[in-house]
C-alpha cells in the first residue's frame, strides 16, 4: 500500500511539472543527456559523438560544423535509465527531469532525517531547496541528485542492515563516478572489515549490482569501457576546468597551474586524507553516519573536477551531523550553510570558492567529533 501511494505521488508530481510553465531552460546541462538519449533511440551508440552531431545537424537543418554537442561524460546506465525522456519534446522532458530531481532531493532529505520529529523535519525540505548548489542544479538540469539519493540510501541501508538497499545505493553512487566512487570504496572496506552475515550479504548485493550495470552498459555501446574513457578525455578537451571549485584547483591556480597540476595536488591530498581516515577508522566506524560524512567530505576536498553544483552532496554531511549536533556545533553548521549565500551575494560567481570553505568547516566538525570519540572511548 505504501509503495502504491509513493508511486501515485511521484506520478502526480511529474504530471504537474510536465504541464506547468516552469522557468526551466532545456538547452543548458540537461541537453547533453537528452541528445545522448535521442541518439540511442535512433540507433546511435552512446559515445558516438560524431553521430550525435550529425543527428542534431539533420534535425536543425544546418551543417554539422554549426552544431556544438558535448560528449556524454557519464556511465551508460545513466543514459539507459533516462532513455524514456527522449520520447518527450525537449521542453517537456526538461521539466520532467526537474521534477525527478526534486523528488530525489526530497527522498534524500526524508531518508536522512528518519526518526526526527515532524516539526523539525518539514523545514529541512525548504532549507534543502534553498541551499545554493541545489538551486543551481535544479534549474540547469544537472545530474548530481541520483548520487545524493544513493548516499542517503546508503546511510539508511547501513543503519538498518538492509543488504538489498545497500546494493541499490551502491548502484546510484556510480552515476557520477568522480563523486560517488570514493564513498563506495570506503563502504566496501568497512563491510570487509566488519564481516558477519550482513557484511557478506551487502558485499554480494554490491557485486551483483556492479555485474548488472557492467552488462547493461553494452546495450548503449558495444565497447563501452573503452568508449567511456575516450568520452571522458574528449570532455576534458572541451572543458579545462575553468569553472571548477575545488581545493586542488584553488591551490593550482595560486601557482599559475591548471587541471594537470591540480591532479597531482589531489593525489597528495588523497594520501593525507587516507592517512587520517586510517588513523581515525575505529572512531569513525562507531557510527555509520560519521563514516559516510567523512567519505563525502573527503570527496569534496580531494576531487579536482568539482563544479559548484556538485556540492549538493554537502546536504548529506549537514543532515547527518545535525542529527548528532551539540552546543557550538550548531553554530558551525549554520555558518557552513550560510557562507555560500553571503559570498555569492557579495562577490557573484567569484563567491563559489566559499563552498570549499563550507566543506572545510564540516570536515573540522567531523574531525572534532572523532577526536571526542577517542576521549570518550573506554581504555583497551
Amino acid at each position: 500500500m505504501k509503495i502504491a501511494l509513493v508511486l501515485l505521488v511521484v506520478a502526480l508530481v511529474l504530471a504537474a511539472v510536465a504541464l506547468l510553465p516552469l522557468p526551466v531552460r532545456p538547452y543548458l546541462d540537461f541537453q547533453v543527456m537528452y541528445h545522448a538519449d535521442m541518439g540511442l533511440l535512433r540507433g546511435i551508440h552512446l559515445y558516438d559523438h560524431a553521430g550525435q552531431v550529425n543527428m542534431i545537424a539533420q534535425l536543425a537543418h544546418v551543417a554539422p560544423d554549426q552544431v556544438f554537442v558535448l560528449p556524454f561524460p557519464y556511465p551508460p546506465w545513466y543514459a539507459l535509465s533516462t532513455l524514456w525522456l527522449a520520447l518527450l519534446p525537449i521542453e517537456t522532458a526538461a521539466r520532467v527531469w526537474f521534477g525527478l530531481n526534486l523528488i530525489m532531493l526530497f527522498a534524500a532529505v526524508w531518508l536522512l532525517t528518519e526518526g526526527w520529529r515532524l516539526s523539525r523535519r518539514l523545514p529541512l525540505f525548504i532549507g534543502a531547496i534553498l541551499f545554493v548548489p541545489v538551486l543551481g542544479s535544479l534549474f540547469v538540469g544537472q545530474y548530481t541528485f541520483p548520487v545524493l539519493l544513493g548516499a542517503a540510501l546508503m546511510a539508511r541501508a547501513l543503519g538498518s542492515q538492509n543488504a538489498i538497499l545497500t546494493g541499490l545505493a551502491a548502484a546510484l553512487l556510480t552515476f557520477k563516478p568522480h563523486l560517488g566512487v570514493l564513498l563506495l570504496i570506503i563502504v566496501v572496506i568497512c563491510l570487509l572489515k566488519r564481516g558477519g552475515d550482513f557484511g557478506r550479504r551487502a558485499l554480494i548485493a554490491i557485486a551483483f549490482a556492479a555485474a548488472v550495470l557492467l552488462a547493461i552498459g553494452f546495450l548503449a555501446s558495444p565497447l563501452w569501457p573503452l568508449d567511456y574513457f575516450h568520452s571522458l578525455t574528449g570532455f576534458k578537451d572541451v572543458s579545462q576546468c575553468h569553472q571548477c571549485v575545488s581545493v586542488p584547483m584553488a591551490l593550482a591556480r595560486l601557482f599559475g597551474g591548471g587541471l594537470s597540476q591540480a591532479a597531482w595536488i589531489a593525489v597528495v591530498l588523497g594520501v593525507v586524507l587516507a592517512s587520517w581516515l586510517s588513523w581515525r577508522w575505529r572512531q569513525l566506524t562507531r557510527s555509520e553516519n560519521q563514516l559516510l560524512t567523512a567519505g563525502i567530505l573527503a570527496t569534496c576536498l580531494v576531487s579536482p573536477y568539482l563544479q559548484n553544483y556538485d556540492y549538493v552532496l554537502l546536504l548529506v554531511p549537514f543532515l547527518l551531523l545535525a542529527a548528532e549536533a551539540r552546543g557550538t556545533e550548531w553554530a558551525w553548521l549554520a555558518l557552513a550553510y550560510a557562507l555560500p549565500v553571503i559570498a555569492l551575494a557579495l562577490y557573484g560567481t567569484a563567491g563559489n570558492i566559499s563552498l570549499v570553505f563550507s566543506a572545510l568547516i564540516l570536515f573540522a566538525v567531523i574531525a572534532w567529533k572523532s577526536w571526542k570519540n577517542v576521549e570518550s572511548a573506554p581504555p583497551p
